[in-house]
């Protein structure tokens, strides 16, 4: 039976279940909602978060897995021990994915990050429905300058004014004047605001000359001498393969340098080995992505080596 399968069943069924000894996944109710950086509309339900502090027990799992493996509660627990074991085993050097639950890794501060798989909803009510792309229109603006906005204001005024009776157009000049008038006041103020911004500009750059000029004169202070201690610093490399020859080792190393691979062979560690790296890597993370495009295309054997440089 796969693990994953059966977390996921029973999911669908509590809010919390515990693998023990690792942490718990728990799911919350979620309404439906957009994510700005993928374009997604993703629908209401229920989604999962993992809390690695709770740990104990609590018998869904040993109790599911025995019942459909028609084996004892025991030795349920035996094979979720075992399962935890490869599990961690897996996080010290590559990423842990569970299908359908989603992936864990170790950062540089030793902590356990989890990624819940965004596909996986686990409400039984919106069971099949799947995140939505959605593509963001252009917003378009249409422009006009005054010389437009008099000419279209003088054509319309025309053709509403020629067959209109006396009355009618005696309004239609009145309403013609009212709004010159309004623009001549709102070109007025705007002439009154630029003379003010004018003016308050001047009295900031005054008030900075006057800052400048008030610094005052500390004298010199004494010298501090600051002992920083030094972090030790960590590469993650990725090993594509062990020799005991020296021949093969640089052998491997020509090879991959020429498919494109920042290579390099340490040298024969205790073992009488000596690796060959498709690159090394500042950060945890980088690391990791790297692995997954290696072994996916390169040698899934490959692995990640962490060093510490004090």
């Amino acid at each position: 039976m796969q693990f994953s399968k059966a977390i996921a069943n029973l999911l669908y069924k509590h809010d919390c279940v515990t693998i023990p000894n690792f942490g718990s996944f728990i799911v919350n109710d979620s309404t439906a909602k957009y994510v700005d950086s993928e374009n997604k509309f993703y629908p209401p339900g229920r989604y999962v978060s993992f809390n690695p502090l709770i740990k104990s027990n609590d018998g869904l799992l040993a109790n599911y897995i025995s019942i459909k493996k028609n084996i004892s509660y025991d030795d349920a627990l035996k094979k979720i021990k075992s399962k935890v074991l490869k599990w961690k085993s897996t996080l010290n050097h590559e990423v842990l994915y569970i299908q359908g639950i989603g992936e864990f890794i170790v950062n540089d501060s030793e902590n356990i990050v989890f990624t819940a798989d965004k596909n996986s909803n686990f409400s039984k009510q919106t069971y099949g429905l799947r995140p939505i792309n959605v593509q963001p229109l252009e917003n378009r603006v249409l422009t006009y300058n005054q010389k437009t906005l008099e000419k279209y204001k003088s054509l319309n005024g025309k053709k509403k004014t020629e067959n209109l009776p006396a009355p009618l157009k005696s309004a239609a000049i009145f309403i013609v004047i009212l709004v010159s008038t309004y623009f001549i006041n709102l070109n007025y103020q705007e002439t009154v605001f630029k003379n003010e911004f004018e003016k308050n500009k001047v009295e900031r750059a005054n008030s900075i000359d006057r800052l400048e000029k008030a610094i005052f004169n500390l004298g010199e202070l004494p010298a501090v001498t600051v002992t920083i201690e030094s972090k030790p610093i960590q590469s993650f490399h990725i090993i594509a393969g062990a020799f005991s020859s020296s021949v093969n080792a640089d052998r491997l190393v020509s090879r991959l340098v020429k498919k494109g691979y920042k290579s390099t062979k340490f040298p024969k560690n205790m073992d009488g080995l000596i690796r060959v790296t498709f690159g090394t890597f500042t950060t945890k993370e980088n690391a990791v992505v790297a692995l997954r495009s290696i072994r996916d295309n390169e040698n899934r054997y490959a692995w990640i080596l962490t060093k510490t440089n004090h």
